[in-house]
């Protein structure tokens, strides 16, 4: 069983292994105690397969809250011990070219700790990891003491470099234990033991922000859960596309940023494996915001430069592109009087007008609704009704602003959103010399289906798979994702002067120490794997390659694989170059069982379910067929136009399209063009 707490919705997911059989639910978010969504959509999805709580043997849950907390500022303070005369690393930053270097009011993100609680203390160790200045103890205390007298409960400790020899830093958290236990610690070389001062403080704050929210939000879950009859330990997906019990996400919250999404990628690497599709963009729309991967040879891509709210956070996480453009972003008039949509989402209270729950402002689910892509009968499969009315007159309002046509307003609000989820597209594959036209392009969401063959027109990408549940899709592709925990261990040493010895002795520190890690979430079925791999760059270049360690006995073949992969990825290679090692890396991995699910379709539901008038294009209406996905057959071919309806999602297929069913009911698309 998985839930996936949105912005929006909560889904949830259930695989009933003796019965081969899958069941899917969708219930609003509730906001203001996530808690009480995700056990109110648990109970309802579990009455749907007949089943109990008691008999759940996995749970995995994903959420968006640790984003949000760091987007929203939306956290207790917290403070930062570091290095005297080193306290003003989170507010210099690192020097970068900003995207608009043209925008005036550009102003670099302010620190997620004020300069009043960012304290140093006497210290320092050099980059060799030698003691150059003993840790003053008594300098600790006090400000620690400072810590408490403010009323802070959750201190960042993140010393220069620490991730070299991290004694002091280990001493500092010792003390605290001992002299100060009411306070939460977040200790960069248990976070994140590498390099680049900025980054591992920014990582190590960012963990420290998140620390209590995220627990008190587990503790609450997990009573509710254990209350309720859970017997398993439950589980949270992380960015990194595995996931971890929810004790070790306490200690480790940062981990999970981009949570619930993430689930999405790893289910769509299993559809293009099992569809034989080497290379995908994964497209999903939800109902505040649209997230674009790449998999590239049926593996997704892992990044350690992502960021959130504009702060780097350098733990290894699956690529992924944000865009504010769901189904909920609002449509607005800019002071120039041109016509805009989103970042500002309806959300889930009181989401688009035609939710009838108080919304005005018309959204991107309004304008679709309006076209008569969306069946206003048919909301959550039957259990709730849109509002056409209220969405007409949300769009109508701006239409008239606008001066143009109701349905003219409506295409333009699609046009839009579009546009955006087009360029974040490209940010994902153009701008990284990968050609998108040879490509699938997977389109899931609760509202990814409705724009996933406009996004492929503009795109030239003739082929598109959505997922059987794609409203559900992030819930059910967490059920594919296995235990997995990363750990990394910086060198910065040129290659040359590294010997195979050295390199093995270094290694076996982290092996290790990936090895307690799976000892510590083992499960019965759970087979263990530890993954080496290693950071390599010519000497003098600011970014690195990661290479899996196969072989360091001698030093030839990952050269010839460092130039190869070089050239593959900027288009050059310089053989006569030395290399320099960067870092050190293991992937501790718990394979999971993958449990699959057998499907016959609805009698009462195949075949065409009807017609009705449908804006596809600005050339006006066309008359779509209506088809049911619980009807659907392997053997059924539909032509566009044409609707299929989910209990959770509705896609649309324009003419020149075709689409076939396979035995999961993921639908297969085919341009004819």
């Amino acid at each position: 069983m998985s839930v996936d707490t949105g912005g929006t919705h909560t889904d949830i997911v259930i695989i009933d292994s003796d019965r081969k059989a899958l069941f899917t639910h969708k219930v609003p978010t509730t906001p203001g105690q996530l808690s009480s969504g995700v056990m109110e959509g648990a109970k309802a999805a579990l009455t749907r397969a007949s089943r109990r709580l008691e008999d759940v043997e996995r749970f995995v849950y994903g959420t968006t809250l640790v984003t949000n907390l760091i987007i929203e500022r939306d956290a207790v303070p917290v403070a930062l011990i570091t290095t005297e005369n080193f306290r003003d690393v989170l507010a210099m930053g690192r020097a970068f070219r900003n995207d608009n270097i043209y925008d005036l009011r550009w102003r670099p993100a302010t620190p997620l700790v004020p300069r009043r609680l960012r304290l140093g203390v006497r210290e320092r160790i050099d980059s060799a990891g030698r003691v150059v200045e003993p840790l003053d103890e008594e300098s600790v205390r006090r400000n620690l003491t400072k810590v408490v007298e403010a009323a802070v409960d959750t201190v960042a400790i993140c010393l220069l470099n620490s991730y070299v020899n991290p004694v002091h830093e280990q001493r500092i958290a010792e003390i605290a234990r001992e002299e100060f236990p009411e306070l939460r610690l977040s200790v960069s070389s248990e976070i994140l033991r590498e390099f680049r001062e900025y980054e591992r403080t920014s990582t190590t704050v960012a963990n420290a922000f998140v620390m209590k929210p995220i627990g008190e939000h587990l503790d609450h879950l997990e009573s509710a859960l254990r209350q309720a009859g859970l017997r398993s330990a439950p589980h949270i997906m992380r960015a990194n596309g595995g996931i971890m019990s929810f004790e070790a996400a306490k200690e480790k919250p940062v981990a999970l940023t981009h949570s619930g999404p993430m689930g999405g990628i790893i289910g769509s690497a299993v559809i293009a494996r099992r569809a034989e599709l080497a290379d995908i963009i994964t497209f999903d729309m939800g109902g505040t915001s649209s997230d674009v991967s790449l998999i590239s040879n049926g593996k997704p891509t892992l990044t350690t430069r992502s960021t959130v709210a504009g702060m780097p956070v350098k733990l290894p996480t699956l690529d992924l592109v944000t865009v504010g453009a769901g189904g909920g972003s609002v449509a607005w008039i800019d002071a120039a009087g041109a016509l805009k949509v989103g970042p500002r989402s309806a959300g889930a209270e009181p989401g688009p007008a035609c939710y009838g729950k108080g919304g005005t402002a018309p959204t991107v689910t309004d304008a679709n609704l309006v076209l008569g892509r969306l069946n206003p009968d048919w909301f959550l499969a039957g259990a709730g009704r849109l509002d056409v009315g209220l969405a007409r007159q949300a769009i109508g309002n701006l239409a008239d602003r606008l001066g143009l046509e109701l349905m003219d307003a409506a295409m333009g609000i699609l046009s839009i959103s579009e546009s955006h989820m087009v360029n974040a597209i490209k940010l994902s594959s153009v701008k990284k010399g990968v050609d998108p036209r040879g490509m699938t392009l997977i389109g899931f969401g609760g509202a990814g289906p409705l724009h996933v063959l406009g996004l492929a027109r503009e795109l030239g990408i003739r082929r598109a798979v959505v997922p059987c549940a794609p409203g559900n899709m992030s819930a059910l592709g967490m059920l594919s994702a296995d235990l997995s925990h990363d750990f990394v261990l910086s060198l910065v040493k040129d290659l040359s002067a590294l010997s195979p010895d050295e390199l093995r002795g270094r290694l076996s520190e982290l092996l290790e120490t990936g090895s307690k890690w799976l000892t510590d979430e083992a499960r019965d079925d759970m087979e263990p794997l530890l993954l080496p791999s290693i950071d390599v760059r010519y000497t003098g270049q600011s970014h690195e390659l990661n290479l899996p360690l196969l072989d360091f006995d001698e030093f030839d073949g990952l050269i010839e694989a460092f130039n190869a992969e070089h050239h593959h990825v900027y288009g050059y290679r310089m053989l006569n170059e030395p290399l320099q090692v960067i870092n050190l890396r293991v992937s501790a991995v718990g394979r999971l069982p993958r449990r699959d699910w057998s499907r016959q379709a609805d009698p009462k539901l195949v075949g065409p379910q009807g017609k009705r008038e449908v804006w596809l294009d600005a050339s006006g209406p066309q008359t779509a067929t209506i088809w049911r996905a619980e009807g659907l057959r392997e053997t059924d071919l539909i032509e566009g136009p044409a609707v299929v309806e989910f209990s959770g999602s509705t896609f649309v297929a324009a003419a020149g399209w075709t689409v076939r069913c396979d035995a999961f009911g993921h639908l297969h698309v085919q341009s004819q063009d």
